[in-house]
């Protein structure tokens, strides 16, 4: 018995069980996307944190295989007591060619950005492509507005 922890020992100092760094998943940059906000509302502090709705009134999204418009959307984000800020936003965009997308975005706040995880739906069969797509985002806020930057992740 003391045999085997002197051997499990020496390959924990050795490496004989280090597993070498799994290789980085690559991005694919999808678009840039404007977002217009509209009022706000604010629903005090909860058992979760202080509640904030942020209504997205419209914007813009171009990229290399996407362009349209935000129709709409809304942030129900918490901000926790420290103060820092958890989106979690649904909304609707629509392509130059008709098609209608839903996104889901959850994300933390990193300083003065945000960093999103998003989800596409659509049934429109130029984008299904998309109900595949790991999204992740980086947003930058403004006043009365954000440039949301967005990738979606591939398999390394």
């Amino acid at each position: 018995m003391i045999g085997h922890k002197i051997l499990f020992a020496l390959s924990v100092v050795t490496g004989v069980f280090a597993q070498p760094q799994p290789k980085a998943p690559g991005l694919t940059y999808l678009y840039t996307s404007n977002v217009t906000l509209g009022g706000t509302i604010g629903y005090g502090d909860g058992p979760k944190g202080r509640r904030s709705l942020f209504i997205v009134v419209g914007g813009t999204f171009s990229g290399p295989k996407l362009k349209g418009t935000i129709i709409q959307g809304e942030d129900w984000g918490l901000t926790d007591k420290s103060g820092n800020f958890y989106p979690d936003v649904r909304s609707a965009v629509r392509t130059d060619d008709g098609a209608d997308i839903y996104l889901q975005t959850s994300g933390t706040q990193r300083g003065d950005v945000f960093h999103l995880a998003i989800k596409f739906e659509t049934g429109n069969a130029n984008y299904t492509w998309l109900n595949t797509i790991a999204g992740v985002g980086i947003l930058k806020p403004g006043n009365g507005y954000a440039i949301i930057e967005t990738w979606g992740m591939e398999s390394p």
